[in-house]
């Protein structure tokens, strides 16, 4: 340990916990009200600024219950379930009473208790107790030794780690609005119908389409490929996730692919399903599909705003008793819009960079990761003199 760190108790260097706690779900005025409400399905491993939440509460459900209003600026982490997942709020936000806000006294830096805790996750998962649902007493939370630096060595240390939050966070505000600007574009050429030329191109009577334009079936114009079944396969939880990359989401498989795809997972206990694109090595399990398209007759950027607004389609379609999964049977009698195919490549020569970029950014946003996971536990062991560092430099 560096001169000048000292080993210290969590507790003492506190100046309060604040705890949450649930409004009445029996009450519809306390809810869908102005006020994000968080819970523990509100955080994640690498998500550290939380500016939104799932649920909202009105200001008479907070009034009468005991959750607290938490201000902008504080720590926040989970004491049951995810324990060691933690993250600072973005704006004013109340809590459940899964979580504890916690205030640091004057000797310790706010972001710098941030990134103690998440460096503490494995040492809290393993200090939380419960036969199904683990949790971690308060005495022992304030009970966690830790090496504490001087208060200019914690804001260095909290500057570099937070410089790679960063980072991160305006590449996923750069991903989102270029997926909105795909999504919008989809649905104003092929919902609305507003493509280029569409006030000059007459309709066909017999297909009420755009002339030249087709409905046809997806054999014959989508393969789908599909894996085996495998135990130890992650399922995802059916929420559309652009920035996840598909290989991060099925590890194992017996069919791997490589090349630009789309990913549709459809089995899951709740009948929900999951699509993903890539461009990159990925593999699939049963009911997992990689769809490609047959001679490239359509762009798979175009297939996936397709299969995307099917989703709640296929939720009603698929099969089975308690687990639905889609069938090749299903897929095969489902019908894909052709458009022309002269607005097909304009489609595809506009989205397809967007697609590309996104695609950059999520692949730095994993090198990021990475760099910032392996410098975190060196920096507050005190490995690193953070005097000589100047800051993340990056491309």
């Amino acid at each position: 340990m560096m001169e000048g760190w000292k080993i210290m108790k969590l507790g003492c260097l506190l100046s309060k916990i604040i705890g949450g706690g649930t409004p009445s779900k029996n009450v519809s005025e306390y809810w869908d009200g102005d006020i994000p409400w968080c819970s523990v399905k509100d955080m994640s491993d690498d998500k550290f600024q939380l500016y939104k939440t799932e649920d909202t509460i009105s200001h008479l459900g907070l009034k009468n219950s005991s959750s607290n209003l938490i201000p902008q600026g504080t720590v926040v982490t989970a004491t049951r379930m995810g324990l060691g997942r933690a993250f600072i709020t973005k704006v004013d936000m109340a809590i459940n009473q899964d979580l504890k806000a916690l205030i640091p006294n004057e000797k310790l830096d706010n972001t710098f208790l941030l990134w103690l805790i998440i460096s503490k996750r494995e040492k809290l998962d393993n200090l939380g107790t419960g036969s199904t649902v683990k949790g971690i007493r308060l005495e022992t939370l304030k009970g966690i030794q830790i090496n504490l630096p001087p208060l200019p060595t914690q804001r260095r240390i909290a500057s570099i780690l937070s410089a790679y939050d960063d980072l991160i966070e305006n590449n996923l505000k750069r991903i989102k609005l270029l997926e909105e600007k795909a999504q919008l574009t989809y649905e104003e050429w092929f919902v609305r119908m507003k493509f280029p030329g569409h006030e000059t191109t007459p309709i066909n009577e017999e297909t009420g389409l755009p002339e030249g334009w087709e409905k046809s079936y997806f054999e014959g114009i989508l393969n789908f490929k599909t894996g085996k079944l495998d135990s130890n396969a992650l399922v995802v939880d059916g929420k559309y996730d652009f920035y996840t990359c598909a290989k991060e989401v099925y590890k194992t498989s017996t069919y791997c692919f490589d090349g630009e795809a789309v990913l549709l997972g459809g089995n899951n206990a709740t009948g929900d399903f999951a699509l993903f694109y890539a461009n990159d090595k990925f593999d699939a399990y049963q009911r997992t599909y990689i769809v490609t398209a047959e001679k490239q007759r359509v762009p798979l950027v175009y297939v996936f705003y397709y299969l995307k607004k099917l989703l709640s389609y296929f939720q009603i379609v698929s099969s089975g008793a308690s687990t639905k999964f889609l069938t090749m049977k299903i897929l095969n009698k489902t019908k894909i819009l052709i458009p022309q195919a002269e607005i097909l490549n304009q489609y595809q020569g506009m989205i397809k960079p967007c697609f590309d970029l996104i695609l950059k950014y999520d692949k730095q946003n994993q090198l990021l990761k990475e760099a910032r996971d392996i410098m975190l536990p060196r920096l507050m062991m005190g490995v690193i003199d953070t005097d000589e560092m100047e800051g993340v430099h990056t491309k």
